[in-house]
């Protein structure tokens, strides 16, 4: 009896927990060129996928959700005034919108809602976001196959049903 329950103590303490392991699923992350993409849960359901990177202290995120695409931008050299929406073009390549950058203390979100703009978007190789106070250009080098790659992680996660194997650990993978 002792045996027994030494032995399931101790395959307990070794097993991982399942919150530990839905963790580390959900830290998954690819590397596309420059860019990382990672998918991104919500109390264990899926939320977005996510492409990231750093250039000069900028924080770069494209963020893909069920609404569209989203595009993230903080620096912690920044002081903005928080709820506050600037005004800002967007220029990639040939093609430009108007937009609002939603302000946080240190960064700002902007909805990329123009479709034939996120078309030009995938292909060009630099994005300027232009503000009354200065433009910031942002490098997309490489970016068209990171931008393929976040929208397969989209699709794929976003067609996760609610047909799945409970015990079967779900691939995560962005």
């Amino acid at each position: 009896m002792r045996t027994l329950l030494a032995l399931s103590l101790l395959v307990v303490s070794i097993c991982p927990t399942s919150s530990s392991v839905a963790q580390s699923q959900n830290s998954q992350t690819v590397t596309v060129g420059f860019w990382e993409i990672a998918t991104s849960y919500k109390a264990d359901k899926f939320d977005s996928c996510v492409m990231n990177r750093s250039v000069g202290g900028l924080g770069i995120s494209f963020t893909r959700t069920q609404d569209g695409l989203l595009l993230f931008l903080d620096s912690p050299k920044w002081k903005l005034d928080r709820g506050k929406a600037y005004p800002v073009r967007l220029v990639a390549g040939s093609q430009s919108v108007e937009a609002k950058a939603l302000a946080e203390t240190r960064g700002v979100t902007v909805a990329l809602a123009d479709r034939p703009f996120n078309a030009k978007l995938r292909s060009a190789n630099v994005l300027d976001v232009r503000g009354d106070g200065a433009t910031l250009r942002i490098p997309l080098d490489g970016s068209s196959a990171a931008f393929e790659r976040l929208e397969a992680c989209f699709e794929k996660n976003s067609r996760e049903g609610a047909e799945t194997n409970p015990f079967v650990a779900p691939d995560r993978k962005p």
